[in-house]
């Protein structure tokens, strides 16, 4: 086990494959965790646990499809059955259904936004909630939000309704589970240089996007992945013992 301030606990990381969870994921490992690595993209997360392997703890490829119930209650009795304990749960997981707005969407959209955005982390935290109460309490529990939550150009409306509902989550659960001494928050990206946005272009593309429109901050500069998992990672460290039921703001000054 690698020495650092998160040596000797677990964390549960899903959308591991690329972006944001990647990156949470290898933060996390850098300060000493063991990863469990969830996505539906398999191949992706063995290449997120050969970038971990040199840092001296386990990352565990789960593949699994966040949009199946069932599959949730799984995951967790594996990840305790291999790993014997979770920490720290990331929910990173999250798809846009595509351009759509709120006379546009199809039911299956719909559907498909919302088991894996809002249904998959309620089911996440009631499962791992669940487990760290039986341990006897303690633990951390992040939930990848977006600035789409807050704004009402260019959010296509199931995102930005699942987003906001995970915010709802973040502030039920932190009540809920603070008896519990089980911290739970939220980061809130702003236009961030992944897969999910590839779309856009070149770093000068992401730039110009930033610099006017609905999508401008106040740096004029997208964030990258590790932006947000330096939030996220700082959110499971003891020196944030007192930040609960908050929603953190990674858009670089898009929503203030």
């Amino acid at each position: 086990m690698a020495a650092g301030p998160l040596a000797d606990q677990v964390a549960l990381v899903t959308g591991a494959a690329s972006g944001i969870g990647r990156a949470a994921a290898v933060a996390l490992a850098g300060a000493g965790a063991e990863v469990a690595l969830v996505d539906v993209d398999a191949a992706r997360l063995r290449e997120t646990a050969a970038e971990i392997a040199p840092l001296g703890v386990r990352a565990l490829p789960c593949p699994t499809d966040l949009a199946e119930p069932t599959a949730i209650t799984e995951l967790v009795a594996s990840v305790l059955a291999e790993l014997g304990r979770i920490d720290v749960l990331v929910n990173s997981a999250g798809t846009t259904g595509g351009p759509h707005n709120v006379l546009s969407f199809s039911d299956e959209s719909l559907d498909a936004v919302l088991a894996v955005n809002l249904r998959a982390p309620l089911l996440l935290t009631r499962a791992v909630g669940a487990h760290m109460v039986e341990r006897g309490g303690g633990g951390r529990i992040v939930n990848v939000s977006s600035s789409a939550a807050f704004r009402s150009v260019s959010a296509p409306a199931i995102y930005a309704a699942s987003k906001a509902g995970l915010n709802g989550l973040t502030r039920a659960s932190a009540a809920d589970l603070a008896p519990h001494d089980v911290n739970v928050n939220a980061v809130a990206p702003g236009m961030t240089m992944t897969p999910m946005t590839a779309g856009i272009g070149d770093e000068d593309a992401y730039r110009r996007v930033v610099s006017s429109g609905p999508l401008e901050n106040l740096f004029h500069r997208p964030s990258t992945p590790e932006d947000v998992a330096n939030v996220i990672l700082f959110l499971c460290l003891p020196e944030s013992r007192q930040i609960t039921g908050q929603v953190i703001h990674t858009s670089a000054g898009q929503v203030v």
